[in-house]
């Protein structure tokens, strides 16, 4: 009789432990830096390329074929780190930076005399059929007339990759793609989406010091950790032995 007078309740809590646990597990994982911290929407951080190769440059702007309108993101291969940058989650209401997720990427060190913006944003006029990363983007405003505007973060091997494939529009069809290098001419190395190789990239804060070697840490190490079905199966148990 008790059993039975307490169903509803008992039903309650395993539907809200059920819906809870499902909202949870949508939420991705964190980007972390090198120091296993995660990447913090309000603080700055240098994208620092991680290739067995000599070091080919932090990230940069600079002027390709002749024009400096638009300018693209290079490789500078006289900075190890490039400029600092923040990340801007599309969820205002985020303050952490999680795989998967629009963001928008912006320089913070760099200022340009005619004001013009250091978000990072698509070009596909300078290049005929290539998706190259430029400066000069809307941050925030999320939907069809910025779709150029966002990125992704994903892990690639001991690392991670940038991607382009923007969901802050339901009913476009971006052309979607990881973020590589493209060599131009003149040897400018310029970030560009569609690479077959991403661009494999780590992240330091610019207030640590410089270290490329150390991986991100298992997943067991995150935080913002998911409750297991098991507590939530004990919490109902110790109710019930109280009512009964």
């Amino acid at each position: 009789m008790a059993l039975r007078r307490f169903l509803p309740f008992l039903v309650v809590i395993l539907s809200t432990s059920f819906i809870f646990l499902v909202k949870a597990q949508n939420i991705s994982e964190p980007v972390l830096d090198i120091s296993g911290k995660a990447i913090e929407k309000g603080s700055q951080y240098f994208i620092v390329p991680v290739s067995d190769r000599s070091n080919e440059g932090g990230l940069d702007v600079s002027g390709i074929r002749n024009t400096v309108d638009p300018l693209v993101v290079t490789q500078n291969p006289q900075s190890s780190v490039g400029n600092s940058l923040r990340f801007i989650p599309v969820d205002s209401n985020e303050n952490i930076v999680r795989l998967s997720t629009d963001l928008n990427v912006k320089f913070m060190d760099i200022i340009f005399t005619d004001n013009r913006s250091t978000v990072w944003t698509i070009n596909t006029t300078l290049i005929p059929q290539r998706y190259l990363i430029a400066v000069g983007g809307v941050e925030g405003n999320p939907g069809r007339d910025t779709l150029g505007n966002w990125f992704k973060i994903d892990k690639y091997e001991d690392a991670y990759k940038f991607v382009y494939c923007p969901g802050v529009c339901e009913t476009c069809r971006p052309f979607c793609g990881d973020i590589g290098i493209i060599v131009e001419p003149n040897n400018k190395r310029v970030l560009f989406v569609g690479s077959d190789k991403p661009l494999k990239v780590k992240f330091e804060n610019t207030t640590s010091v410089i270290t490329v070697t150390k991986a991100p840490p298992s997943a067991s190490n995150y935080p913002h950790r998911l409750p297991t079905m098991s507590f939530v199966m004990c919490i109902v148990i110790a109710y019930l032995t109280m009512v009964m």
